[in-house]
């Protein structure tokens, strides 16, 4: 679903609910040809592939106020959409290391041709969705990323790299609970990997149930942050940069997690914005602004480890606030969706 700035757009306010008929007729998927009443059955089907998502991945919003419940279900669906190609991207980018070599994947699609729910990562009127930030994080040149077999409950971590010669990386793996309580997992896992080019190495390789239950560790309190670094040169290029990538695993659905209140703090400073989660871990901690502008922050829907803050800046594509919409830019987490 498009971000509640964008239904505004299009959308009078009586009929801005998550299953309202002007916003079901807005469905195309699966296709329904127009907007006549009679796409009511397969416009049924796509809301109803969203809900069944959102009840299943995340606390789902409850809230009293309409419009804050209706902008909060649409922000569950972006979350939804972002965290399942995170989870294919990152899939795919092991395969460079694997028999079959993968070495690419395009996703479908760009931006939007209308205020509607759609596979677009940007918004009609040019506003990201938590998408676009998301794989702008999961292409980076070098990422961290965690394998979980549920099946099996098989559990691997490894570095991938996009680079064209080898690096060494140094590697940190820290797991809390989420209230920010640091716990004593040992995972085994090397502290530093050689990576070759377009290439990946497994750094760890465990029993997800045995690494928690050794330390009596529930699954659902238990959330591990993973942290690489490096440095090397980007393709063509004789320059060495720093790359380091930031990521997390959570052995159970956000659904079944015991979330607690981040107390996430939010500070203006010159041209950025300041975010500090002070009580717990911060779960795709989200910047929101409201109507009339249009821009891109640096980084977005992200999370915080306890104590951890992140400095944002932002690019403005057009403002009709005369710079004012800086006065109303808010951060949530995926937490609020437990506040009514």
């Amino acid at each position: 679903m498009p971000s509640l700035q964008s239904w505004q757009q299009a959308v009078a306010l009586e009929d801005l609910s998550f299953n309202s008929s002007i916003v079901m007729l807005r469905n195309h998927h699966p296709p329904a040809g127009g907007m006549d009443t009679a796409n009511f059955y397969n416009a049924s089907i796509g809301q109803g592939q969203m809900t069944v998502a959102a009840q299943e991945w995340y606390p789902v919003p409850n809230k009293s106020d309409q419009l804050a419940n209706f902008s909060a279900w649409c922000h569950t669906t972006q979350i939804f959409q972002a965290d399942f190609y995170k989870s294919q991207i990152q899939f795919y980018r092991r395969g460079s290391a694997l028999p079959e070599r993968q070495l690419g994947s395009l996703y479908w699609q760009l931006e939007d041709q209308w205020q509607a729910p759609t596979w677009a990562g940007i918004e009609y009127d040019g506003r990201w969705k938590v998408l676009h930030y998301v794989a702008k994080d999961i292409y980076s040149p070098v990422i961290i990323s965690s394998f979980h077999n549920t099946s099996t409950n098989e559990f691997e971590i490894w570095v991938i790299s996009d680079l064209w010669s080898s690096v060494s990386a140094s590697v940190n793996l820290t797991w809390f609970d989420w209230t920010g309580n640091t716990l004593n997992i040992s995972a085994q896992a090397l502290p530093t990997a050689s990576v070759g080019a377009l290439n990946g190495t497994r750094i760890l390789t465990s029993n997800l149930a045995s690494l928690l239950r050794d330390q009596n560790y529930g699954s659902t309190n238990a959330v591990l942050r993973m942290s690489v670094s490096t440095q090397g040169s980007r393709p063509n290029s004789n320059i060495t940069e720093s790359f380091t990538h930031t990521n997390w695993f959570h052995p159970e659905p956000l659904s079944r997690a015991n979330l607690a209140d981040p107390g996430l703090q939010l500070r203006r400073s010159n041209e950025s914005f300041i975010v500090r989660a002070t009580t717990g871990v911060a779960a795709w901690v989200w910047l929101d602004y409201a109507e009339g502008v249009v821009l891109s922050f640096e980084d977005n829907g992200f999370w915080l480890a306890p104590g951890e803050e992140r400095q944002v800046g932002f690019r403005v594509r057009s403002d009709t606030t005369g710079g004012e919409w800086v006065n109303g830019v808010t951060v949530r987490s995926l937490w609020d969706n437990t506040v009514a």
